[in-house]
């Protein structure tokens, strides 16, 4: 069929209007991406966030006494402060130790290392969990973090 001299296309969207669509959901898609990404990582960098990086714990068979050793990070955006440290059993129940330092206080990003000498009656072989407790920004918060090692000779 012609119209004004000229075949009329097939039925569908000229390329120009079909390119244009594209642009705006992609820029619609792009800002929508930007603001959840946005609101998640920066709201999420300021919160107050302990994380346990490392714990070990080495026995002596002989005498069962061991030396632990737990890495705590801050790995939020938030100064913590009062953090310490406990080690259980299995059951849940508190073992004894005797941290250095006992309770320290940690900025954002920073690293600090927990150590307990002599605490005894470990076993080799038995799973042991390592509790972080924190006090967030204000001291009102507390973050805290879990970790599981194996006591090891």
């Amino acid at each position: 069929m012609k119209m004004d001299g000229r075949k009329m296309a097939s039925k569908g969207l000229s390329t120009p209007i079909l390119y244009l669509i594209i642009l705006v959901v992609s820029v619609a898609l792009t800002i929508v991406a930007t603001s959840m990404a946005g609101g998640f990582l920066f709201g999420w960098g300021t919160a107050a966030k302990v994380t346990i990086e490392r714990v070990d714990i080495l026995v002596n068979p002989v005498t069962n006494n061991g030396f632990i050793t737990v890495d705590v990070r801050n790995s939020g955006g938030a100064r913590l402060t009062s953090c310490d440290v406990q080690l259980l059993d299995q059951s849940g129940t508190q073992i004894t130790a005797t941290w250095s330092p006992a309770t320290a206080d940690i900025n954002p990003g920073q690293v600090t290392s927990f150590s307990a000498n002599g605490v005894t009656d470990l076993q080799s072989g038995t799973l042991y969990i390592a509790v972080v407790t924190c006090d967030g920004p204000g001291g009102t918060d507390n973050v805290t973090d879990k970790k599981s090692a194996v006591a090891h000779i």
